[in-house]
């Protein structure tokens, strides 16, 4: 699983993740990178878990660290508290970290925002140069779906 992106991600996921860091001006690794950091940073419903089972049984609920999660520490250089959050979390999911990992990543992914909606436009139209895209009306119906 070391190299996310084009070995154990869905095609539409990398496609997501790739234009997102393309948009920031960042290597692919870099905003995988940025991703797990963020996502380790924000809470989510799952610590509620994290917090029972630290409560209940302290420090015996990380998941283990399998190879393929090491690979992903050492390649994307996650800072420690980042990969103990991730750790805990999905050992609170009863699953191994490199399976959370990949599953987080999947949803970031499919979570897409308007900007996203664009940058896809975006790339259909330089792949298609005669194709012409309202990216206004592109961002109203995205925003409109959206119920924002």
């Amino acid at each position: 699983m070391a190299m996310i992106p084009t070995d154990d991600l869905p095609t539409p996921t990398a496609d997501v993740l790739r234009r997102r860091a393309r948009a920031a001006g960042l290597s692919m690794n870099a905003h995988i990178r940025g991703e797990l950091i963020g996502l380790a940073g924000r809470r989510v419903p799952l610590d509620a878990v994290v917090e029972f089972l630290d409560a209940e049984r302290p420090g015996r609920h990380d998941s283990g660290i399998d190879a393929d999660a090491m690979a992903v520490i050492r390649d994307y250089d996650l800072p420690a508290q980042t990969w103990s959050v991730l750790a805990r979390r999905a050992g609170a999911a009863g699953m191994p970290l490199s399976a959370y990992i990949r599953q987080e990543l999947i949803t970031s992914a499919r979570r897409t925002t308007v900007i996203d909606v664009a940058l896809e436009m975006l790339e259909v139209q330089q792949a298609n140069p005669g194709v012409v895209i309202d990216m206004g009306a592109v961002a109203a119906a995205a925003r409109y779906v959206r119920a924002e």
